[in-house]
């Protein structure tokens, strides 16, 4: 087998693998095309080719050997599904062009993790369709949390049949599920629909011992009554971690006055690289609508001092373009401290 791994190693690239279908009715013929791509040799590889037709699966292996190449088999029935790599072994970049009512099937027989993945890809994307419809809805409740999590972000809560199937199912994975990101994700979703009857079931996730399932909670919370918010997060402020703080962060800075404003600024002055490019425009945002002349300065100069530290790493574009906003707000105010350090 030395040959299959030198093409790996000697080889340029990886295997670029575009896959297509064709069933002739007639002839009761089903044909795959697979056609690799990349630049360079054909790579050889060996694939399984499972084919769903009369209710049976039957497994057919093949090497691919040519840059253009195809498999033709009789079927009595044309196939419910003919999987690609049935295994979900091969190294590859895979186009398949299997049609959405594949997918689905796919989503429901197929047996593996990566098998659903792709079908909730697909489906995730034509929700005006029953068919990716079921699967979202499905998926909630795969036995996979990445899948569950996956489905949850992905449903398409401004389309109404999606809305009213998924609504009462996110409710009980938000109050109920085993896994705290699948309750985080699930809180998540039901914040942005800003349903007031919800607030209580907000407030008890707060009380979990998990950040990712409070700072979602919390979130979810400032979008409902960023007033209430603000007084929540303070009794959080000592015992936050991850999620919740960010979370803090962003409800201090979306509905704080000047007595939080400290609690941003040193959040932003003392996070990592990363940390503070992330909050920058919410921190932005916050500087340019406080009252304090003094705090503007102090958060403006902090940005600023930001953007020439990690000017090296191409930020000045967008740090020049945050501090424009927050020079055009404290403009309005009268700043001419903030405006002029900005200058």
């Amino acid at each position: 087998m030395s040959w299959f791994f030198n093409q790996w190693y000697f080889g340029a690239g990886h295997p670029v693998l575009n896959i297509t279908y064709k069933w002739n009715d007639a002839t009761k013929t089903q044909t795959v095309y697979m056609n690799q791509t990349q630049d360079g040799n054909a790579f050889i590889l060996p694939i399984a080719i499972d084919v769903y037709a009369g209710g049976k699966m039957e497994r057919k292996k093949f090497w691919i050997r040519n840059k253009v190449d195809s498999l033709v088999f009789h079927s009595a029935v044309k196939p419910s599904l003919v999987n690609v790599d049935g295994d979900k072994m091969l190294l590859v970049k895979k186009t398949d062009s299997k049609t959405l009512d594949e997918f689905v099937f796919q989503y429901f027989n197929a047996p593996l993790y990566l098998d659903r993945f792709e079908a909730i890809t697909a489906a995730v994307k034509q929700q005006s369709n029953a068919g990716a419809r079921k699967v979202v809805i499905a998926a909630l409740n795969d036995k996979y949390y990445e899948l569950q999590i996956k489905a949850i972000r992905g449903a398409d809560m401004s389309n109404d049949d999606v809305r009213n199937a998924a609504q009462p199912i996110l409710t009980k994975l938000a109050q109920t599920d085993p896994n705290t990101l699948v309750r985080a994700a699930a809180i998540s979703v039901l914040g942005k629909l800003k349903a007031s009857g919800n607030t209580n079931l907000f407030k008890d996730a707060l009380k979990s011992q998990s950040y990712a399932v409070q700072g979602a909670a919390l979130t979810a919370l400032g979008l409902l009554n960023p007033a209430d918010a603000v007084s929540l997060a303070k009794t959080y402020e000592k015992d936050s971690e991850g999620a919740l703080t960010q979370a803090i962060l962003n409800v201090y800075a979306t509905g704080g006055s000047d007595a939080e404003y400290d609690y941003v600024y040193n959040s932003f002055k003392e996070g990592q690289p990363q940390t503070q490019f992330g909050i920058m425009k919410k921190f932005a945002d916050f500087t340019g609508r406080i009252k304090s002349n003094e705090q503007a300065l102090k958060g403006t100069n902090a940005m600023i001092d930001f953007g020439m530290k990690y000017k090296k790493y191409g930020v000045a574009p967008q740090v020049v373009g945050i501090l424009a906003e927050v020079k055009a707000n404290r403009a309005k105010l009268n700043d001419t401290a903030t405006v002029a350090a900005i200058d």
